[in-house]
């Protein structure tokens, strides 16, 4: 189910929304809104993702470079 709500857009937003509806056949404002903002969400919440990833790495980076030093030194010499 979808609410209906009203937006204000600067009018030069408003005038390069239409020129991308007309030129890429979406079906309406609302739908290209919807999939611009759908887009938006998915990218703010992969920054927070890699951001919660690039924590837990850093802080376990002693252990993981503790443990990448002792694999080499496995390594079989050619």
């Amino acid at each position: 189910m979808k609410v209906e709500t009203t937006i204000s857009l600067a009018p030069e937003l408003l005038h390069e929304l239409d020129r991308i509806l007309a030129n890429n056949g979406h079906g309406s404002l609302s739908e290209l809104i919807e999939e611009a903002l759908r887009s938006f969400l998915l990218q703010r919440e992969q920054a927070v993702r890699g951001s919660d990833d690039l924590e837990l790495i850093n802080r376990n980076a002693v252990r993981l470079n503790q443990e990448a030093k002792d694999v080499l030194t496995y390594q079989v010499e050619w």
